[in-house]
């Protein structure tokens, strides 16, 4: 059992150790305090393995050398951005699946629905990476089609719960913009 660990070591079964002293048999028994386990990956030696820049670079070179020339350089930091990319896509669509069978068990207006839903995906994003704002998050976005996730995911709930119909939903955005241009020429 593991206690109070910090980069050099910890304090196992309460007795303070390094971890470079512990065999890789021991590593594999750590139990975290919240009963998990510590290890992530292990050097030959026992020590952290801490290389992950390297494995990352390696590998993007390799599959570009074998396979495919235009292969981007993949960075550990890029699997974060595209854990935000796909997790908020899920979200999204979760989110926008959640309201329209509210739309239609409840018949109620799909804005107000919208607005009452419990779970934001931003602050759902939020908490998953460990940002303290969403101002934070939105900075993982900025390089994302948030609109087509967006319009995708509306599209994709209203579809399924049978709340959209194309044909009807054109007649009344040209008839709005019939109006504008009325508007605009009286």
């Amino acid at each position: 059992m593991v206690s109070e660990p910090d980069a050099r070591g910890g304090l196992i079964n309460g007795c303070r150790r390094p971890w470079e002293s512990l065999t890789p048999a021991e590593r594999r028994r750590l139990v975290a305090p919240d009963g998990g386990s510590c290890l992530l990956a292990v050097k030959n030696g026992g020590g952290p393995f801490t290389a992950w820049a390297t494995v990352f670079e390696r590998t993007s070179d390799r599959i570009r050398a074998r396979f495919e020339p235009r292969f981007p350089h993949v960075w550990p930091h890029r699997c974060r951005h595209t854990f935000s990319m796909r997790t908020l896509e899920y979200l999204v669509t979760g989110h926008y699946r959640q309201a329209a069978k509210l739309v239609r068990d409840t018949d109620a207006d799909a804005a107000l629905v919208f607005y009452l839903s419990k779970a934001d995906p931003l602050l759902v994003l939020r908490d998953l990476l460990g940002h303290s704002t969403v101002l934070t998050t939105e900075k993982y976005l900025r390089r994302l089609d948030t609109t087509r996730i967006f319009r995708e995911a509306y599209e994709g709930a209203g579809a399924s719960a049978g709340l959209t119909d194309d044909a009807s939903a054109d007649r009344e955005a040209t008839a709005e913009f019939e109006d504008d241009i009325e508007d605009g020429a009286a």
